[in-house]
């Protein structure tokens, strides 16, 4: 019993300094409350400043006082350049000390006061203290994006602000901020801000894959082809995860109507990039998407809309899907291709062999009468050589 009361008087002794010096901490806070209070403006400004240098965690109460204190006589910003220096003041002792209880009062003092440096000491400031508010980083993101759609319109907002309200949606870290982050990232605004996008986006938390494929979903046509472009140069991305996007980005390419020759062409690029990616994975999961394009491809081809380089490619693609379904395809081509010069028309040799040599790599066993019948026909000798190879690489 004696050793129970023992310990119970060691941690008294060891909490007593503690006490006294959390209530001598109280007792400075409430001093500098209270002069603040009764000081004229000029003062006011001294004992803010004085505060920051004194280092202390415990002045964060002071520093909404003189948020509030500027709210209460936002009228006079204009025309007081003291009243922005004491913001801004403030606002650096609110970051500092981590005071989450002024978040709200800074937020409309954002609100109230357009001017650069305040603007930029509250931004820094909500990156520590706005963590976790969804109502915050919704209204930070409605700010952001109104920025984005003047910068659309051709008017220049103040990029500084931007710059920093992107940095502190990076710090705040939400999963809403994507689109939005990522948005600005492509806009060219500047260097910088598109630098600072770009690292708060790697900042944001989430699954990265699933935040891309978002913005592949919702946004406008470009950023749906740049969101492509990143998921498939990333590293923070597995390759399964690249072939999943460049899927998803063809699919939604596929069933994008487009309404001018600009989204036409953007729509296209999108398929041809996501084709690409697939062909290089072997990605079999998309067959019925990648037949899907080579339909477009060749029609597109046809009329003179994509060169001959694309509708090689998703020939190509076909071969790597190493499906069924992709020979059956490439076959009923090949058919297409004989019927032509059966009747005499002419037909690109490169476009005739592509499609022999990647039958071959299927080995198929579906496409064998065909392949047949193609060394019977009026070809050169290249492609009869080549429908003989694809002969001797059929499966049965």
């Amino acid at each position: 019993m004696k050793r129970v009361s023992l310990l119970i008087v060691l941690v008294l002794l060891m909490l007593f300094p503690l006490t006294v010096w959390s209530q001598k901490e109280n007792k400075i806070l409430d001093a500098y409350k209270r002069n603040f209070a009764i000081a004229s403006l000029d003062v006011k400004i001294q004992i803010l400043q004085d505060a920051t240098k004194s280092g202390s965690k415990d002045m964060g109460p002071l520093y909404l006082q003189a948020i509030d204190f500027v709210l209460d006589n936002s009228s006079l910003i204009p025309t007081d350049p003291r009243f922005r220096q004491l913001s801004i003041i403030a606002a650096q002792g609110i970051e500092k000390t981590g005071y989450q209880k002024a978040k709200y009062s800074l937020w409309k003092l954002f609100k109230t006061d357009k001017e650069t440096l305040a603007r930029v000491a509250i931004m820094k400031a909500l990156g520590i203290v706005a963590v976790g508010d969804k109502e915050i980083i919704e209204s930070l993101n409605k700010w952001v994006e109104s920025q984005n759609t003047l910068f659309k319109a051709g008017k220049i907002p103040d990029l500084q602000v931007v710059a920093e309200a992107i940095n502190t949606l990076g710090k705040l870290g939400d999963p809403s901020s994507f689109p939005i982050i990522f948005s600005a990232m492509n806009l060219g605004y500047s260097d910088n801000i598109t630098e600072k996008a770009k690292k708060a986006l790697f900042e944001i938390k989430g699954n990265f894959k699933d935040m891309l494929m978002g913005v592949i979903k919702s946004q406008p046509l470009v950023e749906k082809k740049q969101a492509l472009l990143m998921a498939l140069s990333s590293d923070k991305l597995k390759d399964d995860d690249k072939g999943e996007i460049a899927q998803y980005a063809l699919e939604i390419a596929l069933n994008t109507e487009s309404h001018n020759s600009l989204e036409r062409k953007i729509t296209r690029e999108i398929r041809f990039i996501a084709v690409r990616a697939l062909s290089e994975r072997k990605w079999s999961k998309a067959t019925s998407l990648v037949i899907e394009h080579f339909n477009i491809t060749i029609q597109e081809y046809e009329r003179g809309i994509t060169d001959k380089s694309h509708l090689l490619e998703a020939i190509a693609c076909l071969g790597n899907m190493g499906t069924h379904e992709a020979a059956v395809r490439l076959t009923q081509y090949l058919v297409l291709l004989n019927s032509y010069t059966e009747k005499g028309k002419g037909y690109d040799d490169q476009i005739i062999l592509a499609v022999l040599d990647n039958l071959g790599k299927l080995g198929d066993k579906v496409a064998f009468d065909d392949l047949m019948y193609t060394q019977y026909l009026n070809y050169s000798n290249s492609i009869k050589q080549a429908a003989k190879k694809a002969l001797e690489k059929i499966k049965w």
